[in-house]
């Protein structure tokens, strides 16, 4: 059979043995079981700040109901108070008109430290002191409830410890199934950048770190090549990697060829992003402005959770390099018909949604069959690179050029009209005229290049892609009947079946 005291902390261990979503929760169920249990008026509970000697009041409890309260008091003026509380864990205090006694609660809770170089993860201890209050003089505390308030100070104890542990667990559990998420959303986008905002941001969200920056290296990881980062407001800015020439190379050496997992430098924390040999780039944080501490649980899951990032990172930019390798041409280093197509249908789509002029040119290079018989294919590549890098120095950074097929290119002019084209024509006719195949392969004549254009505009000449090309390539045929090495818009030209 149960004496009194066994059976009353047999009836709060079976209270408090259930699951607790955290320490207010867990508070929320004992506090008012002790007001019941000791006919108390009020109960309170602080959290101990040792090395401040404070008394931090987070909850207080009367009748039926607890409510949060934020309360420090000092307590080091009063080392008896301090003396007996350690010693003894129960202090009955003589300060107030009626009966209040204090018992201590100690329990432990998962937390790390880092230091430099150095990660610890440990069972900190915590301290809580439980204060009881009755208003009448002559409800004294009597020496059987101290032992009993005691025995179940311990039960609070070792339920806080586990609620701890459960808390940190589910946390861990609901970061890491957050990041997860965002790993998925980021390995499913399309395009690198996208990807990365979404990652940066779902971070910063989940971490309430102050600062969080991702540095991406280029695919060898010797140069910086551009930075994301992302503060408390959740704007993402983006930074040109030459920004940060200088101490470049030394902190790439110092996150990179470091044998820890982490870089901690100036209190900002630097972890690589490595897949395999591939250094894909870094992820840092940090708390600087609010100088709150990084947490164990925070730490460990970004640690874990950069292993995914790297990962779809490098996949990302695999494939953005694979795309921007199909996009252009190997030989001219142009774009492609595909790729030109997809642009030029949304250019037409923007320039009649805003009744904009756009013009189009199609030219090839003269008697470029000639140049392949007579002097062999090897001279007529080099032709075709010669011309393909005048045409790319030579346009404005809108206007889009593209190999069409053979010698024949076709460039996109947005924004331009008729007059203008004609003046971006002449300086590629110009320039195009002072590239001289070499002499070695020419007996020593001076064999120059040149080109013919055929120029159509919109809307004038045609409303969509067929029509503007068909005009394009009838101005060119006009050209090349009437002498070749020059240019027409459209409209200008008489053709013989018109």
């Amino acid at each position: 059979m149960f004496d009194k005291e066994s059976y009353t902390l047999y009836k709060f261990h079976k209270q408090l043995n259930q699951s607790f979503q955290n320490k207010r929760e867990l508070l929320e169920c004992a506090l008012p079981a002790l007001l019941s249990l000791f006919k108390l008026n009020r109960v309170y509970f602080f959290n101990w700040q040792q090395d401040r000697a404070l008394l931090s009041l987070k909850m207080m409890c009367k009748k039926e109901y607890c409510m949060d309260m934020q309360e420090d008091i000092s307590v080091l003026n009063e080392p008896w108070f301090l003396k007996s509380l350690l010693q003894d864990g129960f202090v009955v205090s003589t300060d107030l008109s009626y009966p209040a006694a204090y018992v201590l609660v100690r329990w432990q809770k998962p937390t790390m430290s880092i230091q430099g170089e150095k990660v610890s993860t440990y069972m900190a201890e915590k301290v809580g002191v439980i204060r009881m209050e009755r208003f009448r003089k002559n409800r004294v505390f009597t020496g059987e409830e101290e032992k009993l308030i005691k025995a179940l100070a311990k039960e609070i104890s070792h339920n806080l410890r586990n609620t701890e542990i459960d808390q940190a667990k589910n946390q861990r559990l609901a970061v890491s199934t957050a990041l997860n998420n965002l790993a998925t959303v980021f390995a499913s986008s399309l395009r690198l950048n996208d990807g990365l905002e979404l990652i940066l941001q779902g971070v910063q969200k989940y971490f309430r770190f102050d600062r969080v920056r991702l540095y991406l290296t280029n695919y060898d990881g010797t140069k910086i090549k551009s930075i994301l980062g992302v503060d408390i407001s959740g704007q993402v800015t983006t930074e040109d990697g030459s920004a940060l020439k200088e101490g470049e190379k030394e902190l790439l050496r110092e996150v990179f060829d470091s044998p820890n997992t982490y870089t901690s430098r100036k209190s900002v924390i630097y972890i690589p992003l490595k897949v395999q040999r591939n250094k894909v780039g870094f992820l840092t944080f940090d708390n600087l402005l609010s100088r709150r501490k990084i947490g164990y649980l925070d730490f460990i899951s970004l640690k874990q959770f950069s292993t995914q990032i790297a990962l779809a990172i490098d996949n990302a930019m695999l494939f953005e390099r694979v795309q921007e390798l199909s996009n252009y041409d190997e030989l001219t280093k142009l774009p492609v018909r595909r790729f030109f197509n997809e642009k030029f249908a949304d250019e037409i789509y923007r320039s009649k949604r805003f009744d904009l002029t756009m013009s189009l040119i199609i030219l090839d290079i003269d008697l470029f069959k000639q140049i392949n018989d007579g002097y062999g294919h090897q001279i007529g590549d080099w032709a075709l690179k010669e011309v393909s890098r005048v045409i790319r120095t030579s346009l404005r950074q809108t206007d889009f050029p593209c190999r069409f097929g053979g010698d024949e290119m076709v460039i996109m002019l947005p924004r331009t009209n008729g007059e203008e084209a004609k003046i971006i024509s002449k300086r590629l006719q110009e320039r195009i005229r002072a590239i001289t195949l070499p002499a070695r392969y020419t007996d020593g004549k001076d064999v120059h290049l040149s080109i013919s254009q055929g120029i159509s505009v919109f809307p004038q000449d045609g409303t969509d892609a067929s029509g503007l090309l068909e005009k394009a390539d009838k101005a060119l045929y006009y050209v090349k009947q009437n002498g070749r090495g020059a240019f027409a818009l459209y409209r200008e030209t008489v053709l013989p079946r018109e």
